[in-house]
């Protein structure tokens, strides 16, 4: 019996073996296939790599800092883009063609992009008379590719939340979106996102002049803006960090509830807009996970804009003492930002909405970045915008300090904003309890000073070092032309460390890749090849001794 299961077991493989690996391996490499993917087939994986990141933001340094990128590449350039429509950026591609014309370049823009048709097709007739490839995205994936990254030299990935446009990468002097901007330089991350750009590229459609058009000639147009551009130097850092692609239709969502979970203590959201409120969607699980983060103690503050269902998310909010402020736009076009920072730690940056269609039926693109100096350069954009944006949800009074999350040995500064109200303020005052004891009320009237816009409007208090593990409460009331104005209470939470970010629940699998090479098969199953030659020879040597 031993030797009849030992010949089974042997022919069993060698079966195996015949019909699958060595017919495999010996298979010329002319009809060797790609694994194929669906949408939402993109998997959740985490690189923990030492690399290198440049951080810059629209409208400060947007445009100086996607030149030198650009400008920089040796080898080639993937552009997987919603649209394109600014002639500076085409004028540019022109130079670098010229002066690099073994360079390769492909562009991949999207098929049915709002706002963006005619400059599409203009485009993709320019580029396509340049003699490179483009493509528009595949109809049938996706309602519409809203994703914005660039690859270059199969080394560096770029992460726009806004588009190749005019708003995004204006000229010096120029009013344009505030949207967030990463540059990472590593080849395996990279590889992710070159998987991503091949397989929708693979799907794509040819550009086509007659079918399609050829749109009208770009706009040079632009409108002026006295803002200072305070963040026009891009942050540069190096070292180790967590980094994980987020696409959608594949984990947007999950990678957006990882950042709200994940908070212990602080919690910033921009973003354009909520839609879909109350649809029992993707949209409600993030307001659920907000307000869940609400209710465990962390301080969530939010930035957005006046549209949507901008009505019925304040309500939301206020209800929760969760404040929100409504973007500038004094200085901004728009507020075209899509990103979370967690606990000055974490940096989620993207061109995911917060809707249904953006979360699951779109193509988007984006990345969690895991890094305190690096999560900290957003911070600053983050608090600027805050500084000084609307407020009427809490009454048109607004505060926040510095550190936003104060160590033991810190001197807390909190501010608070009153340039809504401030040409008829009488008096500013901060109430402030600290952990559970009394409250004391701080008449700051006479603590002024200018904010960003010059204006005598911005009223501070300092708050002496606190013991690690205090929580202070902080709500600013102002009297202006008479009336009382109260905004929301706010905790600040003195804290000299925090604990690891919370692992998410949803299952993690390591992404499948678009190519595999005929050796990197072979070398990841190699000890199975060897234990099934061992066993057909073994076995094939006792049945040849039984014969015998």
């Amino acid at each position: 019996m031993l030797i009849d299961h030992n010949k089974a077991v042997a022919m069993l493989v060698a079966a195996i073996m015949l019909s699958g690996y060595i017919s495999f391996l010996f298979m010329p490499a002319a009809q060797a296939q790609p694994n194929e993917f669906i949408p939402a087939e993109f998997t959740w994986q985490t690189f923990n790599r030492n690399m290198n990141v440049t951080t810059f933001v629209s409208p400060d340094g947007s445009r100086d800092a996607l030149w030198s990128l650009l400008q920089s590449a040796k080898e080639s350039i993937y552009v997987e883009i919603y649209g394109i429509n600014n002639p500076y950026i085409l004028d540019l591609i022109h130079q670098i063609h010229s002066e690099k014309p073994s360079l390769e370049m492909k562009f991949l823009i999207g098929w049915n992009s709002l706002g963006y048709p005619s400059p599409n097709k203009y485009v993709a007739n320019n580029l396509t008379q340049l003699g490179f490839p483009v493509r528009w995205t595949s109809s049938g994936d996706f309602t519409y590719a809203h994703q914005k990254f660039v690859i270059i030299d199969n080394k560096t990935t770029v992460i726009h939340a806004g588009n190749w446009a005019k708003t995004s990468f204006p000229e010096e002097g120029n009013k344009a979106n505030r949207e967030w901007n990463i540059a990472m330089t590593d080849e395996v991350v990279t590889e992710y996102y070159r998987n991503v750009f091949d397989y929708d590229w693979s799907r794509g459609r040819d550009y086509d002049p007659v079918a399609d058009g050829t749109g009208d000639p770009l706009s040079y147009s632009e409108t002026s803006s006295t803002y200072p551009r305070p963040f026009a130097a891009p942050g540069h850092f190096s070292g180790a960090m967590n980094v994980t692609p987020i696409f959608s239709p594949d984990t947007s969502l999950q990678g957006i509830l990882y950042c709200i979970n994940s908070a212990q203590a602080t919690l910033d959201i921009q973003i354009p807009y909520f839609t879909n409120v109350g649809d029992g969607g993707e949209v409600d699980q993030i307001i659920d996970a907000i307000l869940a983060a609400k209710a465990r103690g962390v301080t969530v503050r939010i930035i957005t804009e006046e549209e949507k269902d901008y009505l019925e998310i304040a309500d939301i909010f206020s209800e929760h003492d969760i404040p929100v402020v409504w973007q500038d736009t004094r200085w901004f076009t728009a507020n075209h930002n899509k990103g979370i920072i967690v606990d000055g730690r974490i940096v989620l940056i993207c061109s995911i909405n917060f809707s249904e269609g953006s979360i699951s039926s779109n193509r988007e693109a984006g990345v969690i970045i895991e890094n305190q100096q690096v999560a900290q350069w957003y911070q600053e954009v983050y608090d600027f915008d805050w500084a000084i944006g609307d407020n009427d949800v809490m009454d048109d009074v607004n505060l926040y300090w510095s550190p936003n999350i104060p160590k033991s040995s810190s001197v807390i500064n909190v501010t608070v904003y009153a340039h809504n109200l401030y040409a008829d303020v009488e008096e500013v005052m901060l109430g402030v309890k600290i952990g559970d004891g009394a409250w004391t009320n701080y008449t700051i009237t006479d603590n002024v000073f200018d904010s960003a816009e010059g204006d005598p409007e911005n009223y501070f208090l300092e708050i002496s070092p606190q013991p690690d593990g205090t929580n202070i409460t902080a709500i600013a009331r102002i009297r202006a032309a008479s009336t009382w104005h109260t905004g929301f209470p706010m905790v600040i939470r003195v804290r000299d460390s925090i604990g690891s970010a919370i692992v998410p629940t949803t299952a993690t699998p390591t992404p499948t890749t678009t190519t595999q090479s005929i050796m990197d098969v072979i070398m990841a199953n190699l000890p199975y090849i060897i234990i099934g030659v061992i066993v057909v020879i073994v076995g094939s040597s006792r049945f040849i001794m039984k014969k015998r």
